[in-house]
């Protein structure tokens, strides 16, 4: 193989290459617009289904963002024992139908179907967003290549939400809202076709020592398979599930219910033995034995600065519509700069890379924006000018945004080995999605607490609450690149 071109796999021509990434990427853009369907006609289906003005319709987004960070744990795992390519593939096929399934909620008017049918978008968006990373993985080499082909994924991700969110608004003000979720299926019907025709078949695990260094051979590939980690799964994932729904459950029914105390009771024991299952089996869903003191670090400030993004994005949605009186399509419209922003911080991610400076350095950075634009969104007046804070907060949260996940993946691809790529992927991502809908319970019980009967304090509260979860990350953050300094003293 010609070692001067900058694939892991025999050469795609620049066609194909293109119409990868292309594909690669709308899987952020549907995976987050995805979670902008939950938000933006948030009033519209709270009429419909009948939750309107409760925080009972937290579970729009955050039934999407449980599964969608529970279940990337066993996707990463699957996708590195099935095949990353046919895994994609087939969740693809389960996106378009759970979407389907989602508009079809309207004619029940149960907000539990709605819920579980975002919670089934999730799965899909789990086995999504794991196994495209762990393509990318195996197809390129480390280079600027590489860094580019991240750097594009990370840009999906405002790109996709404030498309999400103009299709949303534009749809709810002149049609009917499951047609949201019918379009999103019709659009991955496409994208179905699309990885078939330009997604290389990797063949991860049979492919020559020469051709692949990351491959392990068929009779491994076997013991792979047969020793997958059913009960880490099973005692992970439902540990993950209950202490999401206790926290999400907490701002309607109150931490004093014996619903919400036995459910986060139960998941806290579940998540306090999935370490100690994961250190006695053979192929751990988690490989937390071989996770170094910087990787762990590198999931918490991940974890404390996506709960506050995902505080941020809600809660600015709800702002403007409920305190400012805007349309859905007047708030996506103002989420507008966030997809140009975004580009420009993902060239300014593979600008940083390019120039030597290490993602740990990268990471620390970007915590900063997180918590500027929770700070400008929680001193923001409701009778005020667009220009003069939201618009600021959605200029630069993208920043954060789009310099952490790219550095992070990076980060961790690093740290765990090649035949892992697959749950270094899903780690990072699981962080990400559970985080967002974990923040949304926190900032829910802090809303409830301090709103009395107002709404505005109650936003407030939500919006400091995201300035202290960015600002936890941004401290952890620091951990990692004193570390740096030390090795690179040493």
């Amino acid at each position: 193989m010609d070692s001067e071109h900058p694939f892991l796999i025999p050469r795609l021509s620049i066609i194909r290459e293109t119409c990868m990434l292309a594909t690669i990427v709308c899987t952020q853009v549907i995976v987050l617009a995805g979670l902008a369907q939950g938000i933006f006609p948030d009033v519209a289906i709270g009429r419909t289904l009948g939750t309107d003005g409760s925080t009972e319709s937290l579970w729009g987004p955050a039934a999407y963002g449980l599964t969608s960070g529970a279940f990337m744990l066993p996707a990463g795992r699957i996708g590195d024992m099935y095949g990353h390519r046919s895994c994609y593939i087939g969740a693809w096929v389960w996106m378009a139908l759970a979407s389907f399934l989602t508009g079809i909620s309207a004619f029940y008017h149960s907000f539990v179907f709605y819920a579980v049918c975002r919670g089934l978008q999730g799965m899909a968006a789990a086995m999504l967003v794991p196994c495209a990373l762990a393509i990318l993985a195996l197809v390129y080499k480390e280079g600027p290549r590489k860094n580019l082909a991240f750097s594009l994924f990370a840009a999906g991700s405002p790109v996709g939400f404030t498309l999400g969110g103009l299709f949303s608004g534009l749809i709810e003000a002149h049609g009917w809202w499951p047609w949201i979720f019918w379009a999103t299926s019709i659009a991955c019907g496409s994208l179905v076709i699309g990885s078939l025709l330009s997604i290389p078949k990797l063949h991860e695990f049979d492919k020559e020592p020469e051709q692949q260094a990351q491959s392990i051979s068929t009779p491994e590939k076997a013991s792979f398979r047969r020793d997958f980690d059913w009960v880490g799964t099973l005692i992970g994932v439902s540990g993950l599930v209950l202490f999401n729904v206790a926290w999400n459950l907490a701002p309607e029914k109150g931490w004093n219910a014996p619903s919400t105390i036995t459910t986060v009771i139960i998941g806290l024991i579940l998540l306090a033995a999935f370490p100690f299952v994961e250190l006695r089996v053979r192929q751990p869903l988690v490989p937390i034995g071989r996770l170094s003191s910087k990787s762990l670090f590198v999931l918490a400030v991940i974890a404390c600065i996506f709960a506050s993004f995902g505080i941020l994005i809600f809660y600015l949605v709800n702002f403007i519509i409920r305190l400012r009186n805007g349309s859905a399509l007047e708030a996506a419209a103002q989420f507008v700069p966030i997809s140009f922003a975004g580009l420009a911080a993902s060239y300014l991610n593979s600008f940083l890379l390019k120039n030597k400076i290490q993602p740990a350095s990268i990471l620390s950075f970007s915590c900063i924006w997180f918590i500027v634009g929770n700070v400008l969104l929680a001193t923001m007046p409701a009778n005020q000018t667009y220009w003069a804070q939201a618009f600021w907060a959605n200029v630069l949260s993208p920043l954060g945004i789009d310099l952490s996940f790219p550095s992070a993946t990076l980060l961790m691809s690093q740290l765990v080995p090649p035949k892992e790529q697959g749950i270094a992927a899903s780690l990072i991502a699981t962080v990400v999605y559970y985080s967002q809908s974990i923040g949304l319970g926190i900032a829910g019980t802090v809303e409830t607490r301090v709103a009395d009967g107002s709404l505005m304090k109650g936003y407030r509260g939500a919006f400091y609450t995201g300035i202290g979860l960015s600002t936890l990350g941004f401290l952890l953050s620091l951990w990692p690149v004193l570390q740096l300094h030390l090795d690179r003293k040493k």
